[in-house]
């Protein structure tokens, strides 16, 4: 490989496996490598500049220009630093440690210089308020070559990344930059609440009822109590006899609170705020019998351009005893009915894993270790997390108009940092391999441990916390990948030893390993399902004109006051009143809260939607569906708030290249503007035909543009 190597050292340390090759031994067809020395500014005896021997290796390219690689040898002398960055491997061991993969030597541990820009802009994080997450953020933080600073930075100055462990209402006060990223969206926390989220859902499945079939069907209690009951009776009728519901608290969390009913009379309390939903009671069951479901992690990049990724490992989830359809005799079981970790892992039966060979047969599995499982039995893996990702992306759509409502609240009055969160998306699969989406998690554990108990006890009496290297394997790739996603580091990461094709003569295994990784996070929107999906971005219409109507420095419900100027601007007092709007605005506010005394404080948006969809059916009762319906409706809103001079500036916006076929779609376009002017100290004057700023000077060059 061209290093020298003492004999001393090799006497020493003899090579002993035969998966390890010394340096020496390897066969190479590289050029001749010449030593020169030069000055290092760096390594200083005596405040003097020393001379540093190097290898250069120099070869002809196709292109005739002379390509130089600088290959540092590691037999430095100790605390003597090294000017340029290790490059990293992906495997775990890489991860945790600071040391090359085994099976390759350190004496053979190229140093690549990185491009200019990124070795001169040394990112900082600030991870004061990260609690749980900080060990994991902290260690991926470091690998990545971020400065860290666990107590806020002593001089006040914003940093590049802000870690906080939950949504924090004064965020729009600690993140006070345009340029900073925060890794919580405003309102998440609320938004992935499951009525919420099931308001949210549900708003889609009736604009889009096939496209939305992966969510089970539900009512919200109390205020829905009368249509289950009806929907009860009406399935008797009909001569089903076995049904199963599980009930589940509003703001209950790792499966506390959850139990099985059959019918609607067992409902222990039916004045708390809880979701019914139809028990999955046919899932898909491997040779153990054990019921499991999947924690399928997604990253939304920003919204502003709106950027969805998945990461391509996640989490199986087992029960601890053997799955049987719920009867009376077992419907309390939940140990066989639950997947929760947090509730099996007190049961005596729960298989911790120590090595990745253990987790092939434990509680918690590599989800790509189940679907190598599920594709040796027969199951379609490509089409089943084909169809994963699809319940990813259109979940994501139908959460996005109350993503950006927030986000608008939250930051009225600042130009706003860049958000980005790390979602965890509980998804089960039936028998026939379809998927169906249990529940969406806004904060996802980012632990890389667990506890497990102490030999001969139970979990309750105390047990120790150990690594857990499901978690490692999992989470270190996600949290590492979204940094570097969100600083735009990705492609350096990942395509640095591709541009060196030229040049594969003069890499080291350790080289040719790294030119084969894959990022653990890929983007499946807009680019990859953008098309399939890209009709059920809907919603954000009624969302733009929603924000007119609303005081959006104090509270993101539309009042009744705004809901009747709604009315009156955008000229529909033939289809409801002005005097019979207060009416309908308490009748939906108790099917959307369950209180009637709560409508003084207004609708949320998909209360609104519902008021919408009430509008449509009976002003264009002659079109075939609610979809052609509302999307009348909401033209017809335009024009007639165009009428009073009403242009909302926050209108969708796309941005296209022909050449390369990348599309960015801007949900707030608007805010795009005021960051530059605040950045640049002006304003810019040119306004396309929706009120947009017409130049964007930070965005590549665009060859198409059209308003969607």
């Amino acid at each position: 490989m061209g290093c020298k190597i003492s004999t001393e050292f090799c006497a020493e340390h003899p090579v002993t496996s035969p998966n390890k090759v010394h340096p020496s031994e390897l066969a190479t067809t590289s050029p001749p490598i010449k030593t020169v020395e030069f000055i290092n500014p760096d390594l200083l005896v005596d405040d003097k500049p020393i001379f540093q021997k190097v290898s250069v290796i120099t070869k002809e390219p196709k292109e005739k220009e002379k390509v130089v690689t600088r290959r540092v040898s590691l037999q430095a002398e100790p605390k003597k630093n090294l000017p340029l960055p290790l490059t990293r491997s992906s495997s775990l061991s890489s991860i945790m440690e600071n040391r090359p993969p085994s099976g390759i030597s350190n004496s053979s541990y190229t140093r690549l210089q990185r491009p200019k820009n990124s070795a001169l802009r040394r990112f900082t994080i600030d991870t004061s308020r990260a609690k749980s997450n900080q060990f994991v953020v902290s260690l991926c933080s470091k690998k990545i070559g971020i400065i860290e600073y666990p107590e806020g930075r002593p001089d006040k100055q914003p940093c590049d990344v802000y870690w906080h462990n939950v949504v924090l209402s004064d965020m729009n006060k600690i993140v006070t930059s345009p340029h900073s990223k925060v890794n919580k969206f405003p309102g998440m926390t609320e938004l992935a609440k499951k009525i919420s989220l099931t308001h949210a859902i549900s708003s889609m499945q009736k604009l889009f009822p096939d496209e939305y079939a992966f969510y089970p069907k539900s009512w919200f209690l109390p205020a829905h109590l009368n249509d289950f009951h009806a929907y009860f009776r009406k399935a008797q009728a009909m001569g089903k006899t076995e049904m199963w519901f599980i009930v589940k608290p509003d703001e209950g969390a790792q499966g506390t609170g959850i139990y099985l009913i059959s019918n609607p009379s067992q409902i222990r309390d039916t004045e708390q705020q809880q979701l019914v939903q139809e028990y999955v009671a046919n899932p898909m069951l491997m040779g153990d019998k054990l019921k499991f479901d999947f924690r399928v992690y997604g990253v939304i990049k920003s919204i502003n351009p709106l950027s969805i990724y998945v990461a391509r490992e996640g989490m199986a989830r087992f029960c601890t005893e053997k799955y049987e359809k719920p009867d009376s005799s077992n419907f309390k079981n939940l140990y066989a009915h639950l997947t929760n970790y947090s509730l099996n892992k007190s049961n005596e039966s729960y298989v911790h894993s120590n090595t990745l060979q253990d987790q092939t047969k434990g509680s918690k599995r590599l989800l790509s270790t189940v679907f190598h499982q599920l594709e040796s039995r027969g199951v379609k893996t490509k089409r089943l997390w084909h169809d994963i990702k699809l319940i990813l992306v259109k979940t994501t759509l139908a959460m996005l108009p109350e993503i950006m409502l927030h986000y608008e609240h939250h930051f009225h009055d600042s130009p706003g940092p860049q958000c980005f969160q790390i979602m965890g998306f509980d998804v089960m699969i039936k028998d026939d391999g379809t998927p169906i989406l249990l529940e969406v998690n806004a904060a996802p554990s980012l632990t890389a441990d667990h506890i497990v108990p102490y030999p001969g006890r139970s979990l309750t009496e105390g047990g120790q916390r150990v690594r857990s290297i499901v978690d490692e394997v999992i989470k270190m790739p996600l949290v590492r990948d979204t940094l570097l996603l969100v600083l735009g580091l990705m492609d350096e990461e990942y395509q640095t030893t591709n541009s060196l094709k030229g040049e594969t003569k003069s890499l080291d295994d350790f080289q040719a390993m790294k030119q084969r990784r894959k990022p653990h996070l890929s983007e499946i929107f807009p680019t990859r399902y953008g098309a399939h999906s890209g009709h059920l971005l809907f919603l954000d219409k009624a969302m733009y004109i929603y924000m007119q109507f609303v005081q959006l420095r104090n509270n993101v419900n539309i009042t009744g006051a705004g809901l009747k100027q709604f009315v009156r601007k955008c000229n529909l007092a033939d289809i409801i009143p002005i005097v019979q709007v207060d009416a309908k605005v308490a009748e939906i506010s108790y099917y959307f809260t369950g209180d009637r005394k709560t409508s003084a404080n207004g609708l949320p948006f998909h209360a609104f939607l519902m008021f919408l969809f009430f509008i449509a059916e009976k002003k264009f009762s002659l079109e075939t569906d609610l979809l052609s319906k509302v999307q009348r409706l909401l033209s017809f809103c335009d024009m007639s708030l165009r009428h009073y001079g009403v242009r909302s500036a926050r209108l969708r916006r796309a941005e296209v290249d022909s050449n390369v076929g990348s599309v960015e779609i801007y949900m707030l376009p608007s805010r795009m503007a005021r960051s530059r002017s605040t950045r640049y100290g002006r304003k810019e004057n040119g306004m396309d035909p929706n009120n947009n700023s017409n130049s964007f000077s930070h965005l590549p060059r665009i060859s198409e543009r059209f308003q969607l």
